[in-house]
Formats: structure tokens, C-alpha cells, sequence
């Protein structure tokens, strides 16, 4: 089990990674107007946390066979993949694959609301100033 969510981990990392850059170099070319690049950052978060919501939801009624995570678990875990055969290894690996992407989806979510909230400040700290 712990073998398998490591590499859920790893293989759901690995994609976030890119978009995370994605939306770094993003709010980084709106630096010029700071609240701007906020704004976009706390959007672009909240689209990535519904984006994982729904490939979590979506999860058990997929075939996990060809993603990257079996493959993964049929090369790294030593054939432990053969093991996970038939319907029940198929809900297994799916559940476990569903847990770790609503874990990162609750991450993905902080992020969009710490982002948001520190626009909100920002708005309301421009807002007040003389």
C-alpha cells in the first residue's frame, strides 16, 4: 500500500510540477501590476484544484491500465502489477489513486484561498490608502 501511494504521489507531483511552473511564470510576467498577477494566481489555482476534483471523481470509473502510475508500478515494483489483476486490484489501485488526488486537490484549494484572500487585502489595503 505504501508502495503504491508513493507512486500515486510521484506521478500526480510530476504533472503538477509543469502547471505549478505554468502558473508561477504566469504571475511573474504580470509583475508590473501586482495585483493583477495575484488575481490570476488565485484563479488559475482554483482551476487546478476543480481540475483535480473532478480526475478524482472521475477516477474509479477509468482504465487505469495505460496511465502512468501502472506503468510505473509494473516496471519499479517488480511485477507487482500482475498482482493487482482483475476487478479488485483495479478498485484498489483506483481508490488509492482517488485518495492522493483529493489530497492534492485540498492543497490546490489552501493555495487558491490563501491567494485570493491576500488579493482581497490588497484591494482593500489600495482601496484605503489616501
Amino acid at each position: 500500500m505504501d508502495t503504491l501511494r508513493a507512486l500515486a504521489d510521484q506521478a500526480i507531483r510530476r504533472v503538477l510540477l509543469g502547471l505549478v511552473l505554468g502558473i508561477v511564470v504566469i504571475m511573474a510576467g504580470l509583475a508590473q501590476a501586482p495585483l493583477l498577477a495575484l488575481q490570476s494566481g488565485a484563479l488559475l489555482t482554483a482551476a487546478l484544484w476543480l481540475i483535480l476534483w473532478g480526475l478524482a471523481l472521475s477516477v474509479p470509473r477509468r482504465d487505469l491500465r495505460g496511465t502512468q502510475l501502472w506503468r510505473q508500478l509494473s516496471t519499479l515494483a517488480g511485477g507487482r502489477a500482475a498482482r493487482l489483476r482483475g476487478h479488485e486490484g483495479h478498485r484498489q489501485l483506483a481508490a488509492i489513486l482517488a485518495e492522493r488526488l483529493m489530497w492534492h486537490a485540498d492543497r490546490a484549494g489552501m493555495a487558491a484561498l490563501s491567494l485570493g484572500g491576500i488579493t482581497l487585502l490588497a484591494f482593500g489595503y489600495r482601496a484605503l490608502r489616501p
